[in-house]
């Protein structure tokens, strides 16, 4: 190491230290902000004084065809100038006021009156000085007439059929009585004009005569927009609330090439503007409020556009905003090029002076880039990295010894993470990764993959704690291991997955399913878990075949894929792999996506089945069901979508969904309905081992106002007979709220008398498949029987389940069931299509008072 080492802030510093290029680049940068703040300032300025200036003058333009379509309406009234089937006195006036008194109010195209018996004229302005008048009563034998001139020498057009009443202008303003600008629509004559009207109802002692309109055709708009005197070179455009172009500054039409249903030309959207800038406009508008005005800009071809958008509203029938454009060019002229110019001149002394700087960087810096290069060996797996600490910089020697000691460090790091990686903490099993790795064969081998899912793990960990569940999960590493020693590879590839891969001998499926069945003898007995015997079940995929090395990920998908088909199958299950499993776990994918989408999008609705006194015909209470209106799929069977909810996290939004939703659409309901009327709520086993599913139900209670004597929890006999202690304590907590406990599907569970004695329940719902055959089959009249004496005996109702005729209505009240449900009494519907307050059956027609 040399005596004297130059530190590495001095030799950066030193030449820098000798130019003055940071001093001037910052005086450009400064100097251009200025210019940039100068004109952001102007723009403010001078679009504020257009925008104001145009909108005062928009007001005065349109207020007076309002007032003198108005004063006319009175004049009609006052002097008693209409007279039903001769409009001569006001079409006489009219023509009166419009050439002698209006005629320089350019903005008026026409000046008309529609009767309230659909008689109608006008004095409409042509081309020129000229007039013409339209007229239709009793003198034009129900033709509306348009003369050559103000008089009626000679009829130019003439069309049947037209009334005023059902015109844009007319029928809002005989309906409600006031003065009002119509909506932007086509009139009906041969010039077909697009217009704006201003109408005003003309009445006399209390009753309507008819209607007074101005019309300001929209093409004088442009006219009055062109005109604008602060305007210069900028663009000033008027939209209504769709977006549509009411009237612009720039020359052409503000009608598209589109035509409506009868065949009229609609307006352009602002899209469509023949001006770029206007275009270019529309992105800027969509997110700028207009109500107190508001500032926007954007560059087009190399051009700053300045831009103010600000309302303007009438509360007579206006929605609309102006929306004013100034290029850069009208404000401070060329300013902007001027500073450009001394910015460039700035940065040519920049660039030298970090030229200079960057040569002296480099020289500097070889150390360091060495240092980088060796960091890059050590990305790539090359831990032979070390480099020599000679430098003359004292800072980057201590860099290069501290590089030298960190990678020998990493290297250390990089051992255990690669051992972390390849093995299981937990169960010293091999994990998917480290299986991967062993698999490297080149050529392919006959094995056989078993993917082992331990079912319902979750909820041993919720009952028995997650440190059990961890030494359960070494438990069953620990009996595979020693039941499929080498060269068997084991490995732990999901938290409750496991997987072993055998090779064998023969070919086909019979080796896979002999390996299948023997994995799953090995959950046929309890396992250690510490000082507990815990009792697990597992399913299993299986994917056999020829096998290299690269292919095993695919086998992993496969095998996921026949463990989910397995589990659907039941517990203690297994599947081999067919290709068409695939396709099916494709669209369960994608029914599983549209499910979750569906909850967001408020696709799902709830529908009511009414349960029905069999002795009396009343409605006692409704069962809650979920439906799901897709909107591609259509209504989805909840047989199809239900399943899938449960074999995620979704079925337990769905079902805070759903009794939030039943609870308060009954609790709405109440005091129309009987005392005792129970509403049943199906609940799932995923949701009775939430452990605050009781704290959940009972914020349901209280958010929905429901008494909990009205409600009744539906759980099928299958979840309460794999229930445990927790379970049970569960249900006591919910009895405790004064609430009620079903068993649903009730004989189809195979629970024993022993067994229900001690569940806390308050009804039993008979399964539909013993009523489907109740009047033929005389062995299930005898459970049925049997099991009302049992509820009997335990104290608890009764209601049967798929009651679709009234052979097995009056077959189920013969034996003593006291409530049923089913289509024949009423098929689930939507709660607004129900009247569970009234609705009763005909007692004396069925035979069942």
């Amino acid at each position: 190491m040399r005596a004297f080492q130059l530190s590495l802030r001095t030799a950066i510093a030193v030449p820098f230290a000798a130019l003055f290029a940071a001093t001037v680049v910052l005086q450009a940068v400064t100097q251009h902000r200025q210019i940039s703040q100068l004109i952001d300032q102007e723009s403010v300025r001078v679009l504020e004084a257009l925008t104001s200036n145009s909108r005062a003058r928009l007001a005065e333009f349109l207020e007076t065809p309002f007032l003198i379509q108005s004063t006319v309406a009175d004049a009609i009234s006052r002097h008693g100038l209409y007279q039903e089937g001769n409009l001569r006195p006001v079409y006489t006036h009219l023509r009166g006021v419009f050439s002698d008194l209006y005629a320089g109010q350019q903005q008026i195209s026409l000046l008309s009156f529609g009767s309230r018996a659909g008689e109608y004229t006008g004095i409409r302005r042509e081309p020129g000085e000229g007039f013409r008048l339209i007229l239709k009563d009793a003198t034009t034998n129900g033709m509306m007439n348009v003369y050559e001139d103000d008089t009626l020498r000679k009829v130019a057009a003439a069309f049947p059929n037209y009334d005023p009443r059902v015109r844009p202008w007319y029928a809002p303003v005989a309906g409600s009585g006031q003065s009002r600008w119509s909506p932007i629509y086509t009139t009906a004559g041969e010039r077909g004009d697009i217009t704006i009207s201003a109408a005003t109802p003309v009445v006399a002692e209390g009753s309507l005569l008819g209607v007074m309109e101005a019309d300001v055709r929209l093409d004088s708009l442009n006219r009055f927009l062109r005109e604008e005197p602060l305007r210069g070179q900028g663009q000033i455009f008027i939209v209504d609330a769709q977006g549509l172009i009411v009237a612009h500054s720039e020359p052409g039409s503000v009608l598209s090439d589109r035509r409506n249903a009868a065949g009229q030309r609609e307006r352009l959207r602002i899209s469509e503007s023949t001006s770029a800038q206007i275009r270019t406009a529309e992105g800027y508008l969509r997110g700028v409020p207009a109500a107190d005005g508001a500032s926007f800009h954007f560059e087009h071809l190399d051009a700053r556009y300045f831009g103010r958008v600000t309302s303007y509203a009438d509360p007579r029938g206006i929605d609309w905003r102006i929306v004013v454009l100034l290029p850069e060019s009208e404000l401070l002229g060329d300013s902007r090029s001027a500073g450009q110019g001394a910015l460039l001149a700035a940065g040519a002394i920049a660039i030298i002076g970090l030229l200079l700087g960057l040569w002296v960087i480099q020289w500097a810096a070889r150390p360091i880039l060495r240092t980088a290069e060796a960091a890059n060996r050590i990305a790539r797996g090359d831990w032979d990295t070390d480099i020599a600490a000679s430098s003359p910089l004292r800072e980057t020697t201590v860099l290069v010894l501290a590089f030298n000691e960190m990678a020998h460090r990493l290297q250390r790091s990089f051992q255990q993470m690669q051992e972390l990686l390849t093995h299981d903490s937990l169960t010293q099993l091999l994990t998917r990764r480290g299986l991967l790795e062993q698999v490297q064969w080149t050529e392919p081998k006959r094995a056989v993959l078993s993917l082992v899912g331990l079912n319902a793990f979750r909820a041993i960990n919720d009952s028995v704690g997650y440190g059990t569940g961890d030494r359960l999960l070494q438990a069953v590493a620990n009996r595979l291991r020693g039941h499929f020693p080498a060269p068997v590879l084991l490995a732990r590839v999901g938290g409750d997955e496991f997987a072993l891969l055998s090779l064998v001998e023969e070919e086909g499926d019979q080796s896979a399913e002999r390996f299948g069945k023997a994995v799953l003898g090995l959950f046929a007995t309890p396992f250690s878990a510490g000082a507990d015997e815990v009792m697990v079940y597992a399913s299993v995929g299986l994917v056999a075949g020829h096998l290299r090395g690269e292919g095993l990920a695919e086998w992993l998908r496969n095998g996921s894929i026949a463990l989910g088909e397995a589990k659907r199958h039941g517990q203690s299950q297994w599947m081999v792999f067919e290709p068409g499993m695939a396709d099916q776990a494709m669209e369960r994918t994608r029914l599983a996506s549209e499910l979750r989408q569906a909850l967001d999008k408020d696709q799902f609705l709830v529908h009511y089945q009414p349960v029905i006194d069999l002795a009396t015909g009343r409605v006692t209470g409704a069962e809650a069901l979920l439906r799901w209106r897709s909107p591609t799929r259509g209504m989805v069977p909840p047989g199809v979508f239900i399943t899938m909810a449960e074999e995620s996290d979704l079925i337990l939004a769905l079902g805070d969904w759903v009794m939030l939703r039943a609870t308060r659409d009954i609790a709405q309901q109440l005091p129309q309905l009987p005392e005792d009327f129970g509403l049943h709520v199906n609940v799932s086993a995923r949701q009775l081992i939430q452990s605050d599913f009781v704290e959940q139900v009972q914020r349901t209670l209280e958010a929905s106002g429901l008494p909990a004597r009205h409600l009744t929890l539906e759980l099928t006999e299958s979840v309460l007979i794999e229930g445990d202690a927790v379970t049970h304590q569960q249900l006591s907590r919910l009895r405790a709220l004064g609430l009620k406990i079903a068993i649903d599907d009730f004989g189809t569970g195979y629970s024993s008398l022993a067994y229900l004695s001690r569940l806390p329940f308050d009804c039993l719902k008979i399964d539909q498949t013993f009523v489907r055959d109740l009047v033929e089959s005389s062995q299930n009249a005898a459970i049925v029987t049997a099991v009302l004496h049992m509820a009997k005996g335990f104290g608890v109702t009764v209601v049967a389940e798929g009651v679709e005729t009234e052979a097995q209505a009056r077959r189920l009240l013969q034996l003593g069931c006291a409530s049923a449900q089913g289509y024949w009494f009423g098929r689930p519907a939507p709660l607004e299509q129900m009247n569970l307050a009234q609705r009763s059956l005909d007692g004396a027609g069925l035979g069942l008072k």
